[in-house]
């Protein structure tokens, strides 16, 4: 009985009360900042999503070069509006690539010199 005593009865050292609220608003502060910068992180990386988009222009772009592409074109593929067309700019012909995700009204367009010999040059 004595032993279970001075197991009960001895002091436990901890941490005082402001020690702890200091740690916790310490803690919670570290973690919404890594929440804000992650759910920023994602929103941009979302957003901007254009990858798949640059990747079918230069499909097109290639198909064009090497004479495989008729211009002026314009399709529909998935979710995506593809347009090739010709474009008359100060006196010089260019070929316009676009292409718009019908989802999330996003779109890329590239400009390529045009020319009668079907030879190019990218810009």
């Amino acid at each position: 009985m004595g032993g279970l005593k001075k197991v009960f009865c001895s002091k436990i050292k901890a941490s005082s009360l402001m020690e702890v609220i200091v740690a916790t608003t310490i803690l919670l502060t570290v973690f919404a900042i890594a929440i804000f910068t992650l759910n920023n992180l994602l929103l941009s990386t979302v957003q901007k999503e254009t990858q798949s988009m640059e990747t079918q222009l230069e499909k097109l772009r290639y198909q064009y070069t090497n004479q495989q592409l008729k211009i002026p074109i314009s399709y529909r593929e998935d979710e995506f509006i593809i347009a090739v067309q010709k474009m008359n700019q100060n006196k010089q012909q260019f070929v316009v690539f676009s292409i718009t995700n019908s989802k999330t009204n996003k779109s890329v367009t590239k400009k390529q010199l045009f020319y009668e010999t079907s030879k190019t040059i990218s810009q």
